[in-house]
C-alpha cells in the first residue's frame, strides 16, 4: 500500500486471481449429511473438494442438526472458492455474481463485467459524476468502521450478489430461495504471502496498471444464502485462521507474533489486559462518513471475543463449538494434502467462523430463543465492533463480556412473504 496520509481515493479492481473460474455454473444438489453417532462430530467428505460444483440447494438432512448447516456452509463456501477452469475463482466472475455498486448504480447492468468498487472521500474535488461515494455496506456494519493491519495498511470490503437476484422485480417483498450475497474483506499482502491466501491483483490508485504493491489477501468472507426451507437466509462467515487470537484465551506459547491484526505485545496480554494496557482491543477507526478513511492509519489490535461465535448458555453451546471445530480440522487435512496447483488447496488457512439460521422460520429473528447456531456469530474483520453489542465494543477482559450483535441484530426476518427487507442492498441493485 502506497504510504501516503489522505483519505480513500481508489478504484478497486479486482483484476487477477492465483486461481478462477470459467464458465462452467454451480449445480446446486439435494445432497446428503454425512451423519456421525457422535453428535459432538461432525463429518466432513471429501467429494466435497473433489466435486465442488455439487453444492446443495437445501440443507443435508433438511437441517435437523447443527452439523448439516456447518455442512451446507462449507459447500458452498468450497463451491465459490473453485476455479473449475484454473482461471478465476467462481465468486469472482461477475456474471454470475455481479459486484454491489452502491445506491444509485445499476449493479445489475449488463456492463457489469468487471470487479471493481470506487471509494472516495465526500470531500474529494477529483470526485465527479462517474464517481460515487461508497455505501456503508463497504464498510463494517456498525458506525461505518474501518481497521489497520499490523503493516499500518487499511482493510478493503467489496460486496456481491448472485445473478439470479437482478431478476427480482425492484421492490419486491420476497427473496426466492437461492438468493446470495457475498461480503468479502482484503489486506494488502506481498508476493511470497500469495500461497498462504486468496488473493487479488488490483488497480488500486487507478493508474491503468497493475503494480506490485498493488496485491490483496482475503481476510475474511460473509456468505449469506437462503434456501426452500430456510427464507430468513443462512448467515455463514468464514476467515483467515491467522487473523486475531481468541480473547478469552492465554496465547500458545510462541504463537504471540504471527497474527495479522494483533501485535505480540498486545496478544500476550491476553485474556486479561492490565488497566493500563494502552492495545484498547477492537476499538475501530469510526469516520464521520464511509469512504473518508485513509489509507493508512494506527494498527487495529483485535481478538476474537467469542470463538465459534458460541457463548456459555448459548443454545446447544459444546455441540456448536465441537461441530465447528471438528469439520474445521478435517477440511484443513484435506485441503492440505492437495497438490499445490489445486485452487482449493489454500482453503487450508480459512475456517467457518460459525453460522445462524431459525428453528422456527415463521417467527421472526427478534426471538433469540429462536436463533440457532453460533447465536454470538462475529467476523473479526467485519463487525470489529460489534462482538460486544453496540454500546461497549472494547474488549477489556473476560470480567466485563457482553453479548455480540449478531446477524440478526441488523437484518431483521419478519417472515416468508416479507423476506426479502432482511436484505440491506437489494433495494439498491437496480439503480435508481
Amino acid at each position: 500500500m502506497h504510504n501516503v496520509q489522505k483519505a480513500i481515493s481508489l478504484p478497486f479492481v479486482l483484476a487477477m486471481l492465483s486461481a478462477g473460474c470459467g464458465n462452467q455454473s454451480i449445480q446446486e444438489s439435494s445432497a446428503v449429511s454425512t451423519a456421525s453417532v457422535d453428535p459432538s462430530f461432525c463429518a466432513a467428505n471429501a467429494s466435497w473438494v473433489q466435486k465442488p460444483q455439487g453444492a446443495p440447494a437445501e440443507v443435508p438432512g433438511n437441517g435437523a442438526d447443527l452439523c448439516q448447516f456447518y455442512q451446507f456452509s462449507w459447500q458452498w463456501f468450497i463451491a465459490l472458492m473453485d476455479a473449475p477452469n484454473g482461471t478465476q475463482r467462481v465468486f469472482l466472475d461477475s456474471q454470475k455474481y455481479p459486484v454491489f455498486l452502491g445506491e444509485g448504480q445499476n449493479s445489475c447492468a449488463d456492463n457489469n463485467t468487471e470487479s471493481k468498487l470506487f471509494v472516495r472521500s465526500l470531500k474529494d474535488n477529483t470526485v465527479d459524476s462517474n464517481d460515487f461515494v461508497a455505501p456503508n455496506e463497504m464498510n463494517q456494519a456498525f458506525n461505518n468502521a474501518v481497521i489497520y493491519d499490523q503493516q499500518g495498511n487499511i482493510v478493503l470490503y467489496e460486496a456481491r450478489i448472485d445473478r439470479g437476484m437482478c431478476a427480482v422485480p425492484k421492490g419486491s417483498p420476497t427473496l426466492p430461495a437461492g438468493t446470495t450475497e457475498i461480503k468479502s474483506s482484503w489486506r494488502t499482502i506481498e508476493k511470497a504471502d500469495k500461497p498462504n491466501y486468496v488473493w487479488i491483483q488490483s488497480d488500486t490508485n487507478n493508474n491503468g496498471t497493475l503494480e506490485s504493491d498493488e496485491l490483496y489477501g482475503m481476510v475474511g468472507f460473509h456468505l449469506v444464502k437462503s434456501t426452500p426451507l430456510h427464507p430468513e437466509f443462512i448467515w455463514a462467515t468464514f476467515e483467515h485462521k491467522l487473523n486475531a487470537p481468541d480473547c478469552q484465551k492465554k496465547p500458545i506459547s510462541g504463537q504471540a507474533d504471527h497474527w495479522t491484526f494483533t501485535s505480540e505485545s498486545c496478544a500476550k496480554q491476553l485474556p486479561n489486559p492490565p488497566a493500563t494496557s494502552t492495545c484498547h482491543f477492537n476499538k475501530v477507526l469510526e469516520p464521520a462518513s464511509g469512504g473518508s478513511s485513509p489509507l493508512t492509519g494506527e494498527a487495529t489490535e483485535i481478538c476474537q471475543v467469542y470463538a465459534q461465535g458460541t457463548r456459555p448458555g448459548d443454545n446447544q453451546a459444546d455441540k456448536n463449538r465441537e461441530n465447528i471445530i471438528t469439520i474445521n480440522t478435517q477440511l484443513s487435512a484435506i485441503f492440505g494434502g492437495l497438490n499445490d496447483s489445486n485452487a482449493l488447496k489454500v482453503l487450508q488457512n480459512y475456517k467457518i467462523v460459525g453460522a445462524l439460521w431459525e428453528n422456527d422460520v415463521s417467527q421472526p429473528s427478534s426471538v433469540l430463543a429462536n436463533q440457532r447456531g453460533s447465536i454470538q456469530l462475529a467476523n473479526t474483520t467485519m463487525e470489529t465492533n460489534a462482538q460486544q453489542g453496540f454500546s461497549d465494543p472494547e474488549y477489556t477482559g473476560t470480567g466485563n463480556l457482553k453479548p455480540a450483535a449478531n446477524c440478526f441484530a441488523c437484518h431483521n426476518y419478519t417472515g416468508r412473504s416479507t423476506n426479502a427487507g432482511i436484505s440491506h442492498i437489494f433495494k439498491y441493485i437496480h439503480g435508481k
